[in-house]
């Protein structure tokens, strides 16, 4: 519940985890949350680092961090808050593997009546393979725009975001396929892997109140039945800033 003196405006939450997840055949065990962070309002820096990692060889990985900063515009008022989780040499079942996953958002939450906006700008994958396919993970021209000129605002709408969610009623992704040396591997963000499972990649989720990027999920339904899920922003706040009613 909000408290009755939290200015709307300007009220966020960042947080952010490199790894998380279950299995539940042939075991019951949790994959534990790896760097895991957080930053209420009060602003300021977090990080958080883990070494290396390997849950009885169904997922490991070399190395994670995460990032979460915020500061206030001494100019203008305005919110600027990063959110950055990142996991390094990442192996899930030999299926997927990945020298390196970046999932990365920036919001302004606005003082006054401006709209709130974001950008993806930094997300990425590296050497990623699927099913032993190496490839390229093209990324959505719409979602992560590049402009050439001396704009400083961050290109997204929050809200246009927001709109399109809930008109879709599914979420949408950053990617637009995945590409190997002889064409389109597989289109769109959700990979169905024969005998395996199911990989979904750059899931974003947007409501009014937070933005969080999934960067990849693995739900597995093979000898091996779980769901294991990658770097995770989220930004939070700021639902009653102008421009977003």
């Amino acid at each position: 519940m909000q408290s009755q003196n939290r200015d709307p405006h300007s009220y966020y939450r960042l947080d952010a985890s490199a790894l998380s997840g279950f299995v539940t055949e042939p075991f019951q065990k949790n994959v534990p949350t790896l760097a895991p962070t957080a930053l209420p309002q009060a602003g300021g820096i977090a990080t958080a680092r883990a070494g290396a990692f390997n849950l009885d060889e169904v997922v490991s990985a070399a190395s994670a961090y995460t990032l979460v900063t915020a500061r206030r515009s001494e100019s203008d008022g305005s919110i600027l808050a990063l959110a950055t989780a990142v996991i390094e040499d990442l192996n899930i079942l030999e299926i997927v593997t990945a020298r390196r996953i970046v999932a990365q958002i920036t919001v302004t939450i606005p003082k006054g009546d401006e709209p709130r906006r974001i950008s993806f700008a930094g997300s990425r994958f590296e050497g990623l393979c699927l099913a032993g396919r190496d490839g390229v993970a093209r990324l959505s021209r719409a979602l992560q725009p590049v402009d050439s000129s001396s704009n400083p605002k961050l290109p997204l709408l929050w809200q246009d975001l927001w709109d399109e969610q809930v008109k879709s009623g599914t979420p949408r992704s950053l990617m637009e396929g995945f590409e190997g040396p002889e064409g389109t591997l597989w289109g769109g963000h959700i990979i169905k892997i024969p005998g395996y499972g199911e990989i979904i990649l750059g899931q974003l989720d947007v409501t009014h109140e937070s933005v969080q990027l999934i960067s990849i999920r693995a739900v597995l339904g093979c000898q091996v039945t779980g769901v294991v899920t990658g770097p995770t922003p989220m930004i939070s706040g700021g639902g009653a800033s102008g421009g977003d009613h």
